[in-house]
């Protein structure tokens, strides 16, 4: 079973509801708020975030939101 994880922009709280309806009782989709603004890393020097991939910052900042396909685990399959 392929699972999802639906990420809302910081500045675009009015999603969470809407995308919680529509989601929310799926147990594979999980959503959430993107938490790498501001975040600091002890440590991590210069590096940039490997979270960061300049087309889905630009496709967060344009629609408010990701989803991504996240690949299915062992235990799920099943």
């Amino acid at each position: 079973m392929e699972r999802y994880l639906v990420i809302i922009a910081r500045d675009r709280p009015d999603l969470l509801g809407r995308l919680a309806t529509i989601y929310g009782q799926k147990g594979e989709v999980e959503i959430h708020f993107d938490r790498r603004q501001g975040q600091t890393v002890a440590g991590r020097g210069n590096r940039p975030d490997r979270r960061t991939a300049a087309h889905r910052d630009a496709d967060l900042q344009r629609r408010g939101f990701l989803v991504i396909r996240r690949p299915a685990t062992a235990a799920a399959s099943r």
